[in-house]
């Protein structure tokens, strides 16, 4: 076998670089791959000493975290970069084709725009969810109705 050629032909408008490079420039600097998914997502956090909620949709997520878009604007002064955050995520695929699931995760805000976020997963786990038309969230051994019909005491 003939061994590869190491011209690079230029691109029209290009000047050809003396120096070749042997190995691929990433672009992308993620570590894990992103699934494009839109899947309806409930989170909540601290902010200023109180806990808010917030309900949105993926816009992409991954083993290691996910981006959310939100239908309300997300103040700076409410979430912070490194805030801690709670995330359910409703997971489509069944289970034994019957039990709905969701992905629950707790992580942290690593960037922020005015209508999304992107978060780093610090654990995961899928649940089984409640059969029922009320949707609900597990929190530790309880279970609160989603959304809340009064705010927690504080």
């Amino acid at each position: 076998m003939p061994p590869l050629s190491t011209n690079v032909l230029p691109f029209p408008g290009e000047h050809p670089s003396p120096a070749i490079l042997n190995w691929p420039v990433l672009a992308e600097r993620r570590s894990k791959v992103r699934y494009p998914l839109d899947l309806s997502v409930r989170f909540r956090y601290f902010a200023g000493g109180s806990l808010l909620f917030g309900a949105g949709h993926t816009v992409d997520v991954s083993s290691g975290g996910a981006l959310v878009a939100s239908t309300h604007i997300i103040s700076p002064h409410e979430m912070n970069v490194g805030e801690d955050v709670e995330m359910s995520i409703e997971w489509p695929p069944l289970l034994d084709g019957r039990i709905s699931l969701q992905l629950f995760a707790v992580g942290w805000v690593v960037r922020r725009r005015p209508f999304d976020f992107a978060v780093s997963f610090g654990r995961y786990q899928l649940r089984t969810m409640k059969r029922s038309s009320q949707k609900a969230t597990r929190v530790g051994a309880e279970v609160i109705e989603w959304p809340p019909s009064t705010l927690p005491p504080v």
